[in-house]
């Protein structure tokens, strides 16, 4: 299946043979509020593969994801998404291998031991989740330092000196902050 979809599926809304024109540009109108140019990478960038292995965040929300929705948005550009969605899927296929091992037959019906695993990975996620709030607002401080805070959009997608807020910025620039 994988091939398939190697083969099928459009990189981009353009791309996409399925798509009427105006389903298209709805599409592209979500990229760009969401992370900023109409404009795809188009490829790998090995560099930032490196870079979101190293993230902290990739691997917070990866852990989180066995309980919890992730925010793979969270992340600054193509790559470092896709590679995010990698390492939460590797991440969360341990999920299934664990419940299988901790809730054994001969255990039935109370299955002490698989209940106060669950309930400890999941008090374990809880620090988790606190941990990368506290990690993104932290990163969202050092951004708003940086490049100053982001201003607030208008109803009409600009900011009080008529700027467009409406855009997103890829690759951690000035309008770019983590979702909380």
């Amino acid at each position: 299946m994988a091939a398939v979809a190697y083969f099928f599926l459009p990189v981009s809304p353009d791309k996409a043979q399925f798509l009427t024109e105006e389903e298209a540009l709805v599409a592209k109108a979500r990229a760009v509020r969401q992370v900023g140019d109409v404009e795809r990478v188009g490829g790998i960038v090995l560099k930032e593969v490196v870079a979101t292995l190293a993230d902290p965040k990739a691997w917070f929300t990866a852990r989180v994801w066995l309980t919890d929705a992730p925010l793979a948005d969270n992340q600054g550009s193509d790559t470092r998404r896709g590679t995010g969605i990698a390492i939460l899927n590797i991440v969360g296929q341990c999920g299934p291998l664990l419940g299988t091992n901790i809730f054994p037959k001969d255990e039935s019906p109370r299955y002490f031991k698989g209940m106060w695993v669950s309930a400890a990975f999941t008090l374990f996620t809880a620090f988790l989740a606190l941990g990368l709030r506290t990690l993104l607002v932290w990163e969202n401080k050092k951004l708003d330092d940086k490049y100053g805070p982001r201003a607030h959009s208008l109803a009409d997608g600009t900011d009080a000196s008529n700027q467009n807020t409406a855009v997103g910025q890829e690759n951690y620039g000035p309008s770019f902050r983590y979702i909380l």
